[in-house]
């Protein structure tokens, strides 16, 4: 139902917000971090400082280990169900108890983790400032810079390492509350759409749709009613020009625990 379609998704509240931005800015560290050039590490670096920017304000530790502990509480009495699959519920609840053992372990916040460490410090501090980070401002980053790769990445592990559990606890938590989603096809009508929610409740929006349409959504929605206004695409006046279909088919899903 949704090959080849490109998804967005929507959150309906500021704890699940900040559990997607922390979980693209975990992949794009890891990926940035595994390479061998030098700028992308310069990269991996402002990730890593980011992450904890994005942890500044609020408690993710408590968050996710409440989330973790509310979805075991959700799942587990689904135990001999005939009509759940008995060893994937298992494997569900065991990766559930795993993640919340290694996060209760974590004892540092991740907006704390760089103080731990005086070149991260500096790095940190330099970096809030735009251009702030050549080598007349941070000699010794420099130094780090031109490494030989493999030192640098080994560098980059031992950093990052304290995120792991975040990492883990997010993924899983995300994972399971995409499976929950309701797909459906639905038809937008000169780009609008409304759906009566009936007073159903959800976590994460998602809807799918064709990117050669050329149009990305835009949402609104209370208890009672949702609303996507699909627009054209447009990057600038060289851009191509997409015209709103009559109707445009898109997926959509409730997700919610």
């Amino acid at each position: 139902m949704t090959d080849g379609l490109l998804r967005y998704e929507f959150p309906a509240n500021e704890k699940i917000r900040t559990f997607l931005r922390l979980a693209d800015l975990f992949s794009q560290l890891e990926w940035f971090a595994q390479q061998e050039n030098l700028n992308d590490h310069r990269a991996a670096i402002l990730k890593y400082f980011e992450i904890q920017e994005v942890t500044v304000r609020g408690d993710q530790k408590n968050d996710l280990l409440h989330e973790l502990a509310r979805f075991r509480s959700c799942l587990e009495p689904l135990a001999f169900n005939e009509h759940v699959d008995q060893n994937s519920l298992k494997m569900t609840l065991e990766q559930l108890q795993k993640s919340r053992a290694e996060l209760s372990t974590v004892g540092v916040r991740i907006s704390h983790l760089s103080s731990q460490n005086e070149f991260l410090k500096t790095v940190g501090q330099r970096s809030a400032i735009p251009a702030g980070t050549c080598e007349f401002d941070i000699p010794m980053y420099h130094h780090w810079l031109h490494l030989p790769a493999e030192e640098r990445k080994a560098n980059l592990k031992e950093w990052i390492a304290p995120l792991k559990p975040y990492r883990t606890a997010i993924d899983l938590i995300l994972d399971l509350l995409r499976g929950t989603a309701e797909l459906k096809t639905e038809n937008a009508v000169n780009g609008a759409y409304q759906k009566d929610l009936q007073g159903k409740t959800f976590t994460l929006l998602q809807i799918f749709v064709d990117p050669k349409l050329g149009l990305v959504p835009k949402i609104s929605a209370n208890r009672y009613l949702l609303s996507v206004r699909f627009n054209p695409v447009n990057f600038g006046k060289n851009g191509p020009e997409h015209l709103v279909p009559a109707n445009a088919p898109f997926t959509l899903g409730l997700c919610n625990m």
